[in-house]
């Protein structure tokens, strides 16, 4: 028996600008107003760059040696609108920020859903402290179907739980996530899928 149900249509794991804060404050809520990314540039190398052909989990061939941009100020467009949640909240310290931290962190869905892009070449970074157990602590939003936590791995796509952390296969565009509770032998636990886009178009049909 299902209890609590959460579909969304997922998208290629990309930067997403202009979200708010979740309404239980799952991220820090103050804005940082001189925050500078500085020598970290690990935004450049795990998503997609289009304009620059450039493909996620690898850097950019503008990433300055020590660190940075090399072209700074000239960068397209797409990376100048991005802010990370470091740069945005002036509540997470240096540790946070993503060259310290091995991942990089946004919001999703209105705001309702932590994103956290792991880098390729640290892969377990995130579940490592004084991280997982904030992110823990931010997951519990998903009993409440109030939001997820979804962490963008190498082995695939991790939603976060309090109970457990789900590993799916990396969804692809137009692929429909579904989560929720459901009663079990073993009392309330949760679960999560991915519905190919295909399937998915069916059943709305």
């Amino acid at each position: 028996m299902t209890l609590t149900t959460h579909r969304a249509e997922t998208r290629s794991p990309a930067p997403a600008t202009n979200a708010a804060t979740p309404s239980n404050q799952a991220a820090p809520s103050r804005r940082a107003n001189l925050k500078m990314c500085g020598e970290c540039n690990l935004c450049c190398k795990v998503y997609d760059v289009e304009d620059l052909e450039k493909k996620a989990g690898h850097h950019c061939h503008h990433s300055g040696r020590q660190g940075g941009c090399g072209i700074w100020g000239l960068h397209p467009k797409s990376c100048q609108d991005f802010k990370c949640l470091w740069l945005k909240h002036d509540d997470m310290s240096g540790l946070w920020r993503p060259d310290n931290a091995g991942f990089v962190m946004r919001l999703e869905a209105g705001g309702r859903n932590v994103i956290i892009d792991v880098d390729p070449d640290r892969p377990h970074a995130w579940k490592s402290e004084p991280y997982y157990s904030q992110i823990k602590a931010w997951s519990e939003i998903m009993p409440r179907n109030e939001g997820l936590v979804l962490c963008y791995a190498p082995e695939g796509l991790y939603v976060v739980t309090p109970m457990e952390d789900l590993l799916l296969r990396a969804p692809k565009k137009g692929d429909v996530l579904e989560t929720g509770m459901e009663i079990s032998l073993f009392g309330l636990q949760p679960f999560a899928r991915v519905i190919p886009a295909k399937e998915a178009t069916r059943k709305r049909a």
